[in-house]
């Protein structure tokens, strides 16, 4: 190996480490906080699984090609975009479906869990009427990207 190939390996290195890292302790606390959203009331649910996205929003922004996090995070988001009342956010969605299709394009470089967890998520957006989704794209704010579900104009 040349020395240029061990300089860029250990340049990137932290980035990938970090995001593995978060991604790690996203997943645990998915899993305890699933436990207690099926325990819990309505009123904290809504308050579940936003620091396990703040923490998948973390790993992505450390190393973008961490696949596993985008997987989980289209995931995330689209259990976010679902409020309760038959009506789905629009600002969600679309972050669900970019993670979810960076993922599918990549399926060489994936693992199977995440394709496939990839494509669950672009078949549970594809079944949602268009009805569903009162706001248009453009309601979202672009300047914002780690910000899901922000408005540019109120509902």
């Amino acid at each position: 190996m040349n020395w240029f190939a061990v300089v860029l390996l250990l340049a990137t290195s932290p980035g990938a480490t970090k995001s593995t890292r978060l991604t790690a302790a996203a997943e645990q606390l998915l899993e305890y906080e699933k436990k207690m959203a099926a325990a819990s009331t309505d009123s904290i649910n809504d308050l579940l699984f936003t620091d396990v996205l703040s923490l998948l929003d973390l790993a992505v922004s450390s190393n973008p090609a961490n696949l596993h996090a985008r997987a989980l995070r289209s995931q995330i988001l689209l259990h976010h975009s679902d409020n309760g009342a038959g009506e789905y956010d629009v600002c969600y969605l679309l972050g669900a479906k970019a993670d979810a299709d960076f993922v599918v394009t990549r399926t060489q470089k994936a693992a199977p869990a995440d394709v496939t967890m990839a494509r669950n998520v672009l078949r549970g957006i594809e079944s949602i009427p268009p009805d569903a989704i009162p706001d248009p794209p453009s309601s979202c704010d672009d300047e914002d990207e780690g910000q899901r579900g922000t408005r540019t104009k109120s509902p």
